[in-house]
Protein backbone atom coordinates (compact mmCIF):
# COMPACT_ATOMS: atom_id res chain seq x y z
CA UNK A 1 0.00 0.00 0.00
CA UNK A 2 1.54 3.34 -0.94
CA UNK A 3 1.09 6.24 1.98
CA UNK A 4 0.48 9.86 0.59
CA UNK A 5 2.58 12.47 0.82
CA UNK A 6 2.63 15.83 2.88
CA UNK A 7 1.90 17.27 -0.35
CA UNK A 8 -1.19 15.16 -1.61
CA UNK A 9 -2.75 14.93 2.12
CA UNK A 10 -2.85 18.67 2.03
CA UNK A 11 -4.28 19.07 -1.18
CA UNK A 12 -7.26 16.47 0.01
CA UNK A 13 -7.55 18.43 3.17
CA UNK A 14 -7.87 21.79 1.17
CA UNK A 15 -10.32 20.17 -1.16
CA UNK A 16 -12.07 17.88 1.41
CA UNK A 17 -12.42 21.25 3.67
CA UNK A 18 -13.21 24.26 1.17
CA UNK A 19 -16.63 21.72 0.11
CA UNK A 20 -16.97 20.81 3.24
CA UNK A 21 -17.49 24.88 4.52
CA UNK A 22 -19.31 25.54 1.53
CA UNK A 23 -22.02 23.14 1.87
CA UNK A 24 -22.43 23.46 5.83
CA UNK A 25 -23.08 27.21 4.73
CA UNK A 26 -25.32 26.76 2.04
CA UNK A 27 -27.22 24.37 4.40
CA UNK A 28 -27.84 26.29 7.30
CA UNK A 29 -28.34 29.29 4.52
CA UNK A 30 -31.36 27.62 2.98
CA UNK A 31 -32.21 26.92 7.00
CA UNK A 32 -32.84 30.68 7.97
CA UNK A 33 -33.66 31.86 4.42
CA UNK A 34 -36.15 29.50 3.29
CA UNK A 35 -34.19 28.77 -0.12
CA UNK A 36 -34.59 32.52 -1.17
CA UNK A 37 -31.03 33.52 -1.17
CA UNK A 38 -27.93 32.24 -2.87
CA UNK A 39 -24.52 32.13 -0.79
CA UNK A 40 -23.26 35.08 -2.70
CA UNK A 41 -26.34 37.05 -1.84
CA UNK A 42 -26.01 36.62 1.70
CA UNK A 43 -21.79 37.51 1.24
CA UNK A 44 -23.25 40.63 -0.53
CA UNK A 45 -25.12 41.59 2.10
CA UNK A 46 -22.43 40.69 4.65
CA UNK A 47 -20.23 42.85 2.45
CA UNK A 48 -22.79 45.90 2.82
CA UNK A 49 -22.99 45.50 6.54
CA UNK A 50 -18.91 45.69 6.79
CA UNK A 51 -18.56 48.51 4.63
CA UNK A 52 -22.01 50.64 5.93
CA UNK A 53 -19.88 51.06 9.49
CA UNK A 54 -17.46 53.17 7.73
CA UNK A 55 -19.98 54.53 5.71
CA UNK A 56 -17.90 53.14 2.24
CA UNK A 57 -21.04 50.96 1.36
CA UNK A 58 -21.04 52.84 -2.03
CA UNK A 59 -21.40 50.76 -5.26
CA UNK A 60 -16.87 50.56 -6.37
CA UNK A 61 -16.25 49.73 -2.71
CA UNK A 62 -18.88 46.94 -1.97
CA UNK A 63 -17.75 45.73 -5.51
CA UNK A 64 -14.04 46.06 -4.33
CA UNK A 65 -14.66 44.42 -1.33
CA UNK A 66 -16.28 41.90 -2.90
CA UNK A 67 -13.44 41.36 -5.58
CA UNK A 68 -16.43 41.65 -8.55
CA UNK A 69 -17.07 44.09 -11.15
CA UNK A 70 -18.99 46.91 -11.04
CA UNK A 71 -21.55 45.28 -13.52
CA UNK A 72 -21.79 42.01 -11.45
CA UNK A 73 -22.84 43.98 -8.30
CA UNK A 74 -25.09 45.69 -10.13
CA UNK A 75 -26.82 42.75 -11.27
CA UNK A 76 -26.52 41.15 -8.06
CA UNK A 77 -28.01 44.29 -6.09
CA UNK A 78 -30.78 44.15 -8.62
CA UNK A 79 -32.21 40.78 -7.26
CA UNK A 80 -31.35 41.22 -3.95
CA UNK A 81 -33.65 45.04 -3.95
CA UNK A 82 -36.71 42.89 -6.12
CA UNK A 83 -36.27 40.16 -2.81
CA UNK A 84 -36.67 42.81 -0.49
CA UNK A 85 -33.04 42.94 1.30
CA UNK A 86 -31.45 45.98 -0.04
CA UNK A 87 -32.36 49.25 -1.40
CA UNK A 88 -30.75 52.12 -2.77
CA UNK A 89 -29.95 55.27 -0.93
CA UNK A 90 -28.46 58.60 -2.88
CA UNK A 91 -25.61 60.37 -1.27
CA UNK A 92 -26.60 63.72 0.49
CA UNK A 93 -25.72 66.39 -1.15
CA UNK A 94 -23.36 64.62 -4.57
CA UNK A 95 -26.08 62.94 -5.91
CA UNK A 96 -23.67 60.35 -8.54
CA UNK A 97 -23.21 58.53 -5.54
CA UNK A 98 -25.57 56.07 -4.31
CA UNK A 99 -25.43 53.46 -0.60
CA UNK A 100 -26.30 50.07 -0.48
CA UNK A 101 -28.53 50.01 2.66
CA UNK A 102 -29.67 47.11 4.09
CA UNK A 103 -33.58 46.59 4.80
CA UNK A 104 -34.89 44.47 8.10
CA UNK A 105 -35.19 41.63 5.71
CA UNK A 106 -31.46 41.85 5.38
CA UNK A 107 -30.35 42.54 9.07
CA UNK A 108 -32.60 39.58 10.38
CA UNK A 109 -30.66 37.13 7.74
CA UNK A 110 -27.21 38.88 8.59
CA UNK A 111 -27.87 38.45 12.02
CA UNK A 112 -28.62 34.43 11.60
CA UNK A 113 -25.49 34.48 9.09
CA UNK A 114 -23.40 36.13 11.71
CA UNK A 115 -24.36 33.02 13.83
CA UNK A 116 -23.78 30.54 11.98
CA UNK A 117 -20.18 31.79 11.81
CA UNK A 118 -19.85 32.42 15.36
CA UNK A 119 -21.04 28.70 16.08
CA UNK A 120 -18.29 27.78 13.32
CA UNK A 121 -15.71 29.18 14.85
CA UNK A 122 -16.59 28.67 18.58
CA UNK A 123 -16.41 24.90 17.69
CA UNK A 124 -13.02 25.89 15.76
CA UNK A 125 -11.42 27.36 18.75
CA UNK A 126 -12.71 24.94 21.41
CA UNK A 127 -10.85 22.40 20.09
CA UNK A 128 -7.67 23.50 20.00
CA UNK A 129 -5.17 25.01 22.02
CA UNK A 130 -4.11 28.63 22.58
CA UNK A 131 -0.52 27.22 20.93
CA UNK A 132 -2.47 25.56 18.21
CA UNK A 133 -4.02 28.38 17.91
CA UNK A 134 -1.53 30.96 17.13
CA UNK A 135 -0.12 28.16 14.57
CA UNK A 136 -2.82 27.81 12.79
CA UNK A 137 -3.32 31.52 12.49
CA UNK A 138 0.19 31.96 11.51
CA UNK A 139 -0.41 29.69 9.00
CA UNK A 140 -3.40 30.55 7.40
CA UNK A 141 -2.03 34.33 7.22
CA UNK A 142 0.31 33.25 4.79
CA UNK A 143 -2.05 30.90 3.24
CA UNK A 144 -4.27 34.05 2.84
CA UNK A 145 -1.52 35.98 1.30
CA UNK A 146 -0.67 33.40 -0.73
CA UNK A 147 -4.04 32.99 -2.42
CA UNK A 148 -4.29 36.73 -2.75
CA UNK A 149 -1.03 37.35 -4.63
CA UNK A 150 -2.59 34.54 -6.51
CA UNK A 151 -5.92 35.79 -7.41
CA UNK A 152 -3.71 39.07 -8.94
CA UNK A 153 -1.73 37.41 -10.79
CA UNK A 154 -4.71 35.71 -12.76
CA UNK A 155 -6.75 38.98 -12.58
CA UNK A 156 -3.69 39.99 -14.42
CA UNK A 157 -3.54 37.32 -16.80
CA UNK A 158 -7.73 37.79 -17.35
CA UNK A 159 -6.89 41.51 -18.16
CA UNK A 160 -4.33 41.02 -21.50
Amino acid sequence: MMTKTNKEKLQDFFISSFYSILSTEEKALEAFSQGELSLKEIHLIAAVFRTKTARKNNFSTVARVLNITLGTLTTSFSRLQKKGYLKKVPHETDKRIFYIEPTEKAEIIHAEHAIFHEKMMAGIVGSISEEQMEGLIESLTKLDSYFKSLRAEYAAMNRK
